[in-house]
């Protein structure tokens, strides 16, 4: 499945490092040093108004599944993995490689690098977000919710 990814990336001319930290154990899932100014991100799918969607947020934080609907106007529904047959979770957050449109949440890119684990816990990939927003053209909206009360 990885090598899907690294084919599209490579197909596009987008510069990418690939780390993998081949075990024949599923867990604990490894741990990736993150360079300077990057952030993990992850993709989760949605249906947004009937229709698949990848979403990109922060890993550290949830989809704000309601505030999402309410700024899309559109119905958006959770719609966990099964939409995208084949594709094992973690799915990069590559919607041009799975025909979907992308969402990526406002704080991302803020930062210079993205990196993210692509079908199973131990290959990781590195992009610049510059080059990641010219390949994707992903849409930017506030998706993400960490949770937290405002003051």
């Amino acid at each position: 499945m990885i090598e899907s990814a690294v084919r599209y990336l490579r197909d596009a001319g987008i510069p990418f490092r690939l780390f993998s930290y081949p075990s024949p154990e599923e867990l604990p899932t490894v741990a990736h040093p993150l360079p300077r100014g990057a952030l993990l991100v992850e993709a989760h799918v949605l249906l947004v108004d009937g229709r698949a969607s990848l979403a990109c947020v922060p890993a550290s934080d949830a989809i704000e599944i309601a505030g999402l609907a309410n700024t899309l106007h559109a119905s958006v529904l959770d719609a966990a993995d099964e939409l995208l047959p084949g594709y094992r979770a973690p799915l990069p957050p590559l919607g041009g490689l799975f025909g979907v449109p992308l969402l990526v949440d406002r704080t991302i890119p803020s930062h210079a690098v993205l990196v993210f684990r692509a079908f199973g816990p131990h290959d990781y990939i590195e992009v610049a977000y510059d080059d990641f927003a010219r390949l994707e053209h992903p849409r930017i909206e506030l998706i993400a919710t960490r949770g937290e009360l405002t003051a």
